[in-house]
């Protein structure tokens, strides 16, 4: 059986995209393994960001889908942390809901959407950051 691995950020509020992210894995019969990594100086500090964000979504999740792990992690190298998880996990699809990140933020840490199409050896569903809807 396949695991979906559904990357967030602390930039990520848990919203309407969760719902649509729980139906879609429910239908398939996949779990979820809801990844966050804890990025430069965020790894002082991860239970007010990533550890919150990960209980607030798995919760949200759970609601309808109760087959939900989650996974904080600490990495200089986002990209590089999501892909070699996915790869230890088993998973079969990685979802990335996108942020509206500006240019400082992107240069700083990096492009990781890109980072994580590029090495990927699954698909890839990006969602918007104002996407609402069915999957």
């Amino acid at each position: 059986m396949g695991k979906i691995l559904l990357a967030v950020s602390d930039r990520w509020v848990p919203d309407s995209r969760v719902d649509a992210i729980a139906d879609f894995a429910q239908r398939l019969g996949h779990p979820i393994l809801v990844v966050h990594v804890a990025f430069g100086i965020e790894q002082t500090n991860p239970a007010r960001s990533g550890e919150k964000i990960l209980t607030q979504i798995a919760a949200q999740l759970r609601a309808k889908q109760p087959k939900v792990e989650t996974l904080m992690m600490f990495s200089d190298d986002l990209g590089q942390a999501i892909l070699k998880t996915a790869d230890e996990q088993g998973v079969t699809m990685i979802i990335l809901g996108l942020s509206s990140k500006g240019m400082l933020t992107r240069l700083i840490e990096g492009n990781v959407a890109q980072a994580i199409i590029k090495g990927a050896r699954m698909p890839i569903l990006l969602l918007p950051s104002d996407w609402t809807g069915p999957i």
